[in-house]
C-alpha cells in the first residue's frame, strides 16, 4: 500500500506505467476524445490516467502524469486558443491542480482502503454520505432544492447497496477507488475554477460578456455541469480498471 513512499528511486514499472498514462492523456487531448464539450468551457476526462497511475503507483507517479497533463493544457492553450483559454497560460492554474489529482486519489484511496478495513460499516457510511451530500449541495445550485435533495437520497441508496454487495467480496476496493476517483476529480474542477475565480475573475467575465457581479455565479455552475459528469464518467472508468489491475497483481 505505501509503494509510492518506500522506494526513493522510481523503478522500471514506474517509469514505464508514467509513460504510457501519460501518452494517454495526451492522446485524448490531441484526439478530441478527452473533453466533453459543455461551453464556454470544455469537461475532461484526460485527469482518469492521472488517477488510475496514482492508486497503482503511487503519489509521485499520479503526480507526474498530472504534471504533463497541465503542460498540455498549457500547450493547446497557446496553439489552439478559445475565448477562455488565457487562463492556462498561467502555470499555477494548468499545473499545480493536475499534479494535486494524483496525490488527492493516492491519499483518499490509501485513507479510504484502512478505515473500511479497520471498521467498514462506519467508515462506508460516513463516506457514503459524505458524497451523497455534496452531490446535494452541488444539484442545489441549478436544481429545486426538493429534486437535489431528492438525487442525493438516491446517490445514497444506490452507494449503499454497492457498499453491502462488495465490501466483503475480493471487490472490497470498489468504495475506496471509487471515492478517490470522485475525489481526485473534483480536486481538479474545484481548484482549476477556484484559482479563474481568484486570479481572473474580471477578465474572465469580460470573455464570455458576463458581469464581475455574476462571475462567481457562473463559476459555480460550470463546476457542477462540468465537474459532475466528470466525476461519474471517472468512476466508471477508474473502478473497473484498477480493479483489474490489483486483481492481476496479487
Amino acid at each position: 500500500m505505501e509503494r509510492g513512499l518506500n522506494k526513493s528511486k522510481f523503478s522500471t514499472r514506474q517509469m514505464v506505467v508514467t509513460a504510457m498514462l501519460a501518452a494517454i492523456s495526451i492522446f485524448l487531448g490531441l484526439s478530441g476524445l478527452g473533453f466533453i464539450k459543455i461551453p464556454p468551457v470544455n469537461a475532461t476526462i484526460m485527469h482518469i490516467p492521472v488517477i488510475i497511475g496514482a492508486i497503482v503507483e503511487g503519489p509521485i507517479v499520479g503526480g507526474l502524469i498530472g504534471l504533463c497533463f497541465g503542460l498540455f493544457s498549457m500547450y493547446q492553450a497557446f496553439t489552439a486558443p478559445t475565448v477562455t483559454s488565457f487562463v492556462f497560460w498561467n502555470p499555477i492554474v494548468a499545473l499545480l491542480p493536475r499534479i494535486l489529482i494524483g496525490v488527492v486519489s493516492y491519499y483518499s484511496y490509501v485513507g479510504i482502503t484502512k478505515a473500511v478495513k479497520k471498521n467498514p460499516t462506519v467508515s462506508g457510511t460516513v463516506v457514503i454520505a459524505f458524497l451523497s451530500v455534496v452531490v446535494a449541495l452541488a444539484l442545489k445550485v441549478l436544481l429545486p432544492i426538493t429534486v437535489s435533495y431528492g438525487i442525493g437520497a438516491a446517490v445514497f441508496v444506490l452507494l449503499t447497496f454497492l457498499f453491502v454487495k462488495f465490501r466483503l467480496s475480493e471487490k472490497s476496493d470498489v468504495l475506496s477507488v471509487g471515492t478517490a476517483a470522485v475525489l481526485g476529480t473534483l480536486t481538479n474542477t474545484v481548484l482549476v475554477l477556484s484559482l479563474i475565480y481568484i486570479v481572473y475573475v474580471d477578465r474572465f467575465a469580460k470573455a464570455i460578456n458576463i458581469s464581475s457581479s455574476a462571475a462567481g455565479k457562473t463559476i459555480v455552475a460550470i463546476g457542477m455541469t462540468n465537474g459532475i459528469p466528470e466525476a461519474l464518467v471517472s468512476t466508471i472508468i477508474t473502478v473497473p480498471v484498477v480493479l483489474a489491475i490489483l486483481k492481476l497483481r496479487k
